[in-house]
């Protein structure tokens, strides 16, 4: 299954290589871009714990998420967004690349949560059968959660400090720190610091904690996609805009 993802993910790579040859620019904003990025992100955190850990199991559940979502992004192939000439081009970098990853880190931790919470019921129900043998245990599911929460929110931090750097760039800061895609940035990191300061300090785990992670990458999920959905937003980098024009 792993050498199947890693040839599978080279030619998103690729067509993201020559998105940014062809645009000038990180390829991470429109439809196709940003999802493709979160994908290719989420993809290549979970081959870099599969070669330290089993987690043949967790494939089943991460791949056929990542393939839905590459497939709503494929029709947004051919649009282009063009960004404001006014952001520096290292610092935009830095902040969608650490965003991309905290996001990504985040959802690998809630795919794991799920994990944790099928094998715990496994355990419970005493069945020892193909899916609790190629699913990691409670206690290895458990700390890989924690790590993956903890670096999250690292990125996720220097994500939010490289988008305020950005911030002072745009002219407008005042409208950026009203948007409702901050907001909803702001209440996930303040979620997750309360989450990651209960694994740690308060030294929390098990089925709740892996419950309250599951709803973590719902917010996730809404901070990402879903505000764009329910808001107009200046940072919008994943909705057609006027500033898309077909290729």
């Amino acid at each position: 299954v792993r050498s199947i993802t890693i040839i599978a993910v080279l030619p998103f790579i690729i067509l993201l290589a020559m998105h940014a040859t062809r645009d000038g620019r990180i390829p991470a904003f429109g439809r196709f871009e940003s999802i493709t990025w979160y994908s290719l992100s989420l993809t290549l955190a979970y081959l870099h714990l599969s070669f330290k850990h089993k987690l043949q199991g967790i494939s089943g559940i991460l791949l056929p998420l990542v393939t839905v979502m590459l497939i709503l992004a494929a029709p947004g192939v051919n649009l282009k967004y063009s960004t404001d000439t006014s952001w520096p081009a290292i610092w935009l970098s830095l902040h969608v690349v650490t965003a991309f990853i905290g996001y990504a880190l985040f959802s690998l931790a809630g795919i794991l949560a799920g994990c944790y919470l099928i094998q715990d019921n496994n355990l419970k129900q005493k069945r020892f059968g193909n899916v609790f043998e190629r699913l990691p245990s409670l206690e290895t599911l458990d700390s890989l959660m924690r790590r993956q929460i903890a670096f999250a929110f690292i990125t996720f931090t220097a994500s939010i400090v490289f988008g305020i750097v950005l911030i002072q760039y745009s002219g407008n800061a005042n409208d950026w720190y009203t948007d409702p895609k901050i907001a909803a940035t702001a209440a996930t990191w303040f979620v997750y610091a309360i989450l990651l300061h209960l694994r740690t300090g308060g030294d929390r785990h098990g089925k709740k904690i892996a419950i309250a992670t599951i709803l973590g990458i719902l917010l996730v999920i809404f901070t990402f996609i879903g505000v764009h959905m329910i808001a107009e937003s200046t940072h919008d980098f994943v909705t057609p805009s006027a500033g898309e024009q077909q290729r």
